[in-house]
């Protein structure tokens, strides 16, 4: 499977250097480098590097930084490795190509607001900025564990940004010369590491021929020889990069979103017209969602060598294949249940979120806490899948919300008394899932509380994020109680389920991206306010229409049965 997977990324990848700027781009895309921590062919280099810089690891030809609309990010990489000078009067320190979206930030460190991307020279010595770093050094040297919020984070990427061009421009050297295990040799066309000579006299071969342009296939081939010949990749640093080529060419998040998307369409419109049809489309493009997505999650373990759950972009994903796995075992056994359409939009919303995951947290090196393939399968695993059943709750309490409140349909009353309304399948298939999440999810709590024992020498210390997990199951479990008992009743519940699914992504979100507090350091992370923001505005907005339409509906069918109560006793009156 892997010798396939990687003879199709070589056959794609030749066929996008040939449309594009000659095949030579595949020779050097698939060369190895070391960087965050791991190897990478440097076409991932190059992704990171462009997003870094630019915002996107690709613009179209009339947006995007000047020198680099239209073309692929690899293209950026070979500019700045072998004609830094060529950018601008100056070189690339003096090219407008970091970007800057935030106009607040601009505006506040003296900026033109309209001015979208800016040269590295520009930032540098821009006063404003330098304070909001001097100030967070200032923090930092008080307290060690202070993590950077809202200009201090932009101020820290635009500063990085700055220093990673100023390195292309120096020609500092990249590690690329792999010597047969994790170590990796520097080497640039103009010096290196000793052993690196004869990479060194390829490179500049290649580099004379690149701003000569000149035909660049034969240099390509020679420079990449010579690296491979001054070292050597293990087996599975190997494989890693022809998977991660075939990850990179395939987009399977991509597809897998698509997929999803055309499924939930097709669920909408089986209710309209040609409803089997259509039905047999949506759960056909399902299939091919989980296709695509089970590829995903088996690629990064195949290119990282860990359990896929070890940050915030991998767990998002993992919890959307445990929504769909979930949806569609539990549809075989009802086939008249909304599991499937549930599980495809928890599917779908998973993956969507993770998209907007910033790019050096999709891709990090694995803190020492985290490495250990046993407790990320036993603990994280477990809490994520409960997360993502969770979320199928939500969906499902959404539906019924929608049907019921919205738009007012009414279920069939029960054969055996007329005036008693049957429970709604809904709300049978929300509290099943709300059982299984909250099992699992008190499940990994307590192994994580063993992990916890295991690394840090106690079970519990109220960490954030431990206090936290506690009161989601609290919450989960008032949900349960409260209509097992009859507390709550169908509305209710599938309100419930809403609100509770608010307490996991503070959980899991708000913790690690707005607390940023506590031993579970290794999980923070920054961005996603405004997007969370505007789910949660969106969510209460909901609610609260629901909860105004229900009072009004409760109204007009209390009416309604004292209506067909009294008119018996007014019939045999008259």
């Amino acid at each position: 499977m892997m010798r396939l997977l990687a003879i199709l990324s070589l056959a794609l990848s030749a066929c996008l250097a040939c449309a594009s700027e000659g095949a030579w781009l595949d020779t050097f895309r698939a060369l190895p480098v070391q960087d965050g921590g791991r190897v990478m062919p440097l076409d991932s280099y190059a992704n990171r590097l462009a997003i870094e810089l630019t915002g996107r690891s690709r613009w179209s030809e009339d947006r995007g930084a000047e020198a680099f609309r239209g073309r692929p990010a690899i293209s950026l990489l070979a500019d700045l490795m072998f004609d830094p000078s060529g950018f601008a009067e100056g070189g690339a320190m003096h090219a407008p190509l970091i970007v800057i979206d935030d106009r607040p930030f601009k505006e506040r460190v003296g900026l033109d607001t309209e001015q979208k991307f800016f040269s590295a020279m520009e930032l540098a010595r821009n006063t404003g900025i330098q304070e909001i770093l001097d100030g967070f050094q200032a923090k930092r040297a008080q307290d060690q564990s202070v993590q950077p919020r809202g200009d201090e984070r932009t101020a820290i990427d635009l500063s990085n940004a700055v220093h990673r061009l100023n390195q292309f421009a120096s020609r500092t050297p990249l590690p690329i010369v792999p010597q047969g295990d994790d170590t990796f040799l520097r080497v640039s066309e103009t010096g290196g590491e000793p052993g690196t000579e004869k990479a060194r006299n390829a490179m500049r071969a290649f580099g004379e021929a690149y701003r000569a342009g000149e035909p660049l296939d034969a240099p390509a081939d020679a420079m990449a020889d010579a690296i491979m010949s001054s070292g050597s990749l293990t087996e599975a640093q190997d494989k890693a990069i022809g998977l991660e080529l075939f990850y990179n060419d395939h987009k399977p998040w991509r597809m897998t979103a698509v997929a999803y998307g055309l499924s939930i369409l097709a669920f909408g419109a089986s209710r309209l017209l040609f409803r089997k049809p259509l039905v047999i489309a949506a759960i056909l493009l399902g299939v091919w969602g989980v296709a695509e997505h089970t590829l995903g999650i088996g690629l990064r373990v195949g290119i990282l060598q860990r359990a896929p759950v070890s940050n915030t972009y991998e767990s998002l994903l993992w919890m959307g294949l445990v929504g769909i796995g979930i949806g569609m075992i539990a549809q075989i056994f009802n086939r008249k249940a909304y599991y499937l359409f549930a599980g495809v939009c928890t599917a779908l919303l998973s993956v969507l979120f993770a998209m907007l995951v910033p790019l050096e947290q999709q891709t990090n090196a694995l803190p020492a806490v985290l490495r250990s393939n046993y407790w990320l399968i036993v603990h994280v695993l477990t809490i994520v899948a409960s997360y993502g059943i969770l979320l199928v709750a939500s969906v499902l309490g959404h539906v019924y919300l929608f049907r019921t409140t919205i738009l007012g349909q009414r279920l069939e009353k029960s054969p055996d008394d007329d005036l008693l309304p049957k429970t709604h399948p809904l709300t049978i298939q929300t509290y099943r899932c709300l059982q299984i999440g909250l099992f699992l999810l008190t499940a990994g709590t307590i192994l994580g509380g063993v992990w916890a024992a295991d690394s840090w020498g106690r079970f519990w210390g109220w960490d954030p994020k431990e206090t936290w997990a506690l009161i989601s199951i609290v919450i989960y479990f008032a949900v349960l109680h409260a209509r097992y008992i009859g507390w709550i009743q169908e509305f209710g519940l599938a309100a419930s389920s809403i609100l509770g699914f608010a307490a996991i992504v503070w959980t899991f979100y708000g913790v690690n991206y707005v607390m940023a507090t506590g031993l579970h350091s290794y999980g923070f992370g920054s961005g996603g306010e405004v997007w969370v923001l505007l789910w949660a505005a969106a969510e209460v907005l909901f609610l609260v229409v629901c909860k105004i339409r229900h009072k009004t509906l409760t109204k007009a069918r209390s009416k309604e049965l004292h209506d067909e109560l009294s008119l018996p006793r007014d019939a045999s009156t008259a």
